[in-house]
């Protein structure tokens, strides 16, 4: 980010010329602009949290992570110990503008020469602005840029040909959050999915094998509620020992949390943010999959052993993919009668590993992946008990979210006893919809 000169609103007659300017703060690079780290972040006694805008943490879940060890969310960023921000911070803290470009010493020589065109104030408004700027170029909006471009004015006369006729992308700093920066270019900011790890806490649910084939099931069902119920444990669970079959259900179910409302449930969302992904698209493949696990450092012969074992066949039949290569071609059982032999045609080498005495392992010998049902019927006490190991949430929390800018207080903390108001909602927040109707089953 940086303070550019920014000329906003240009009067050019055939004998007058008006040229105002202020300072803006922008970035022509909305990627960069936020110094995010990649340090983990393991909860410390003592902590004092802040979240700027856009971060997606469950309420609820951060008051009983609170609880546990004694950290604490502030509303005060120059008090923080830990300041946070998710994907959709960069979204909620700049706008962008599509601006135009004048060479800074361009406008110096106008300046200099518009002595008779331009009136003194504006002059010396100028002269003043442009005294300690160091920036090669100055910004200019498009009503600006079109005025002094087809401008007659002498003093115009070098903004020709290419001047001025092609707009940048530009990112400006929203005008409620103009006081974070530009002290918040310095701070040591983390990603909000290294809190979301520990979320759930120890005694969140692992999704193994069997509850992978169970989930399966309950997307495999025509009966919506079963869905819900699915995405609710893949949002309650323990995101990184359970991350292969978390990416594995959004390769297999995308489709389905596309098109139900709990997509955009605060817990589901929590997750979504934890994973990286857009909640406008869900779509997942085999290479995203890998690439999460390598991001997450939890990729190893094990989890390999996994994809093999669910896509093994289809990586074959693709010819391979970004992270797996068909290393050996051979030939069908016809074929291979005909010349009486077992004919194997390597691709490519064997890789060396480094100083590291591996197990070799027999990707042939993983068993195959056992047949999902397509319909599972869940009666009404299945369904509860999933729900009953769920913590709830209390109403007032199922209607607050933190990317509202609202907090809980140290008093907060303290609160041990539920008033009777309260009602069971799954560990559920949801965001206003608009008022669509969906209902908890």
């Amino acid at each position: 980010m940086k303070t550019y000169l920014f000329i906003y609103d240009v009067e050019a007659g055939s004998h007058e010329l008006i040229m105002k300017v202020k300072p803006i703060y922008c970035a022509d690079d909305k990627t960069s602009f936020l110094p995010v780290n990649d340090k983990d972040y393991i909860p410390t006694k003592g902590d004092k949290l802040y979240f700027l805008p856009g971060v997606n943490i469950p309420r609820v879940k951060l008051k009983d992570l609170s609880l546990e060890f004694g950290i604490k969310s502030i509303r005060d960023i120059d008090q923080a110990t830990h300041v946070f921000c998710g994907k959709n911070t960069k979204d909620k803290l700049v706008t962008s503008h599509w601006y135009y470009e004048l060479d800074t010493q361009l406008l110096r020589d106008i300046v200099d020469n518009a002595d008779e065109a331009m009136d003194d104030f504006y002059t010396e408004n100028l002269r003043q602005a442009l005294e300690f700027y160091t920036e090669p170029i100055v910004i200019v909006d498009y009503s600006s840029a079109s005025n002094l471009r087809n401008s007659n004015l002498g003093v115009l006369r070098n903004i020709t040909g290419p001047i001025l006729r092609n707009s940048t992308v530009y990112y400006t700093v929203e005008e409620t959050y103009k006081d974070l920066f530009p002290g918040i270019m310095s701070l040591d900011l983390y990603n909000e999915s290294k809190l979301l790890k520990h979320i759930n806490g120890a005694d969140a649910a692992t999704i193994d094998e069997t509850m992978f084939q169970q989930i399966s099931d309950m997307f495999n069902s025509s009966d919506s509620d079963n869905h819900i119920l699915a995405m609710e444990i893949m949002a309650n669970c323990n995101y990184m020992d359970s991350l292969i079959y978390i990416e594995m259900l959004f390769e297999k179910y995308a489709g389905h949390m596309t098109n139900s409302h709990t997509k955009n449930h605060v817990n589901f969302k929590s997750l979504v943010s934890f994973l990286g992904k857009d909640r406008t698209y869900l779509g997942t493949n085999i290479d995203d999959i890998v690439k999460s696990l390598i991001n997450k450092d939890v990729f190893d012969i094990e989890k390999v052993n996994i994809i093999m074992k669910h896509y093994g066949q289809e990586i074959a039949a693709m010819g391979g993919t970004e992270f797996f290569e068909v290393k050996s071609v051979t030939l069908n059982e016809e074929a291979a009668k005909l010349l009486n032999t077992n004919y194997v045609h390597e691709t490519f080498p064997d890789f060396i590993p480094e100083n590291v005495m591996e197990e070799e392992v027999d990707l042939n010998s993983i068993p195959e992946v056992a047949e999902v049902t397509s319909e599972v019927e869940l009666s009404d006490e299945d369904i509860q008990d999933v729900l009953d190991s769920i913590e709830t949430n209390t109403a007032e929390e199922e209607a607050l979210a933190l990317e509202d800018a609202t907090f809980f207080s140290e008093s907060e903390l303290n609160e041990t006893e539920k008033g009777p108001e309260e009602q069971s909602n799954n560990n559920q927040i949801e965001e206003d919809n608009g008022g669509d109707g969906f209902e908890w089953f």
